[in-house]
């Protein structure tokens, strides 16, 4: 393995990748800068840090200054689809202001396009609680993609932005033999602005396919390695749909008694945020309802946020979930990679809470996609068109 320190002129720390001998200072680091309301158990939890350090796709780096940790940036590696993701900042209160995180996400971009099969793209999700995040990214190449109200709860709820960084031409891969749905062509046209893509038409009409069957009787499984298992199974058979999510893994299965019908859905128990991780269906079903359905059971449960993936180009599907009230929230170009293509992506949510967004403050553009979504919030919600 190369060296993997990085010392920077005038600054007397280096970065490296984390070992399990920094577990303690993970944690003391992270319980720190978040007052032990961080919302992922990666980072609060000792065996999920362990497997985290141990694992072949996942980079953990940290800033070091005398032998004190002071900074840490997760990378998550997706080699079939050379992408990376980036999160799970933070920096030692008395050491911010330094552009230690910057340093941190510059050496991680540059470590995995050196030392993996290559990266055509890395993402990246910002806190809004104020712009020193959204300007840093900014300023490091990262375009704006989109916003997620209340997507996650700290001490209060926040909402986050999402924005990527892209490589190697990824552009010009583009699948782009379709035209965009309505809801999601407001999303795509700031999109195109901030990336420089070329123009799309916004569809006039599609093939619709409306399925009028009722959804069976659903339950909840959360035995998480039959799921996993499972999952994985009916992945191989190529029988999942939405099965594209990176870095997510199921731990919650919703399946009718014959499993004609099996929902897979990642859920964050620190704060009850989750994800649609695939999906197994009758077609005779009705995909709204079905998506309906499923929802309320995940609310019961207490979940109070919803996200699902699909890829732009799916018009009908993406009508179904406009139906069951999911909103485009960002627009992702060139995202997932199939033979010599790439795919364009729209990310959708659903919250149950009321929106609060009096407490954020956003760059130029991402105030442009918070604005699409609240047009679309209140047209589906309120009835109201401006």
């Amino acid at each position: 393995m190369p060296n993997t320190a990085l010392p920077y002129i005038n600054v007397p720390m280096e970065i490296r990748l984390a070992n399990i001998q920094d577990i303690s200072s993970l944690l003391e680091l992270y319980s720190m800068a978040y007052k032990g309301t961080y919302p992922d158990s990666t980072f609060t939890k000792v065996d999920n840090l362990i497997a985290l350090i141990k694992s072949e796709n996942r980079y953990l780096f940290v800033a070091e200054k005398e032998s004190k940790i002071i900074g840490s940036v997760l990378f998550m590696y997706d080699e079939e689809h050379l992408l990376s993701k980036a999160g799970g900042a933070v920096v030692d209160p008395e050491f911010r202001g330094n552009n230690i995180t910057r340093k941190i996400l510059d050496y991680g971009v540059n470590y995995l396009r050196e030392n993996t099969s290559g990266s055509d793209l890395t993402y990246i999700t910002t806190r809004t609680v104020n712009l020193a995040a959204q300007h840093l990214t900014k300023k490091m190449g990262f375009v704006e993609l989109g916003i997620f109200p209340n997507v996650h709860k700290t001490f209060e709820y926040e909402t986050h932005a999402l924005g990527a960084m892209f490589f190697n031409d990824c552009f010009k891969k583009r699948y782009t033999s379709f035209d965009q749905h309505p809801a999601t062509y407001p999303l795509f046209k700031i999109a195109q602005k901030v990336c420089g893509l070329p123009e799309m038409n916004e569809a006039k009409s599609w093939l619709k396919k409306d399925y009028r069957g009722g959804v069976p009787v659903l339950e909840v499984v959360e035995a998480k390695e039959f799921l996993n298992h499972r999952f994985q199974n009916l992945m191989a058979r190529r029988e999942i749909d939405l099965g594209f999510l990176p870095f997510h893994k199921p731990n919650i299965l919703i399946t009718s008694p014959d499993q004609k019908v099996e929902v897979f859905i990642h859920e964050n128990e620190a704060d009850k945020h989750c994800v649609f991780a695939g999906l197994k269906m009758d077609r005779e079903v009705s995909l709204t309802d079905l998506f309906l359905t499923v929802c309320n059971i995940l609310r019961d449960r207490g979940v109070r946020y919803i996200e699902v993936i699909s890829r732009a180009n799916r018009l009908n599907f993406i009508d179904k979930l406009c139906q069951a009230k999911f909103l485009p929230s960002a627009y992702v170009p060139a995202f997932q990679l199939e033979g010599q293509k790439r795919f364009d992506y729209v990310v959708f949510s659903r919250s149950f809470e009321v929106i609060d967004v009096k407490n954020i403050e956003l760059t130029g553009t991402n105030e442009e996609y918070l604005n699409a979504y609240v047009d679309l919030w209140e047209k589906t919600f309120l009835g109201r068109r401006r």
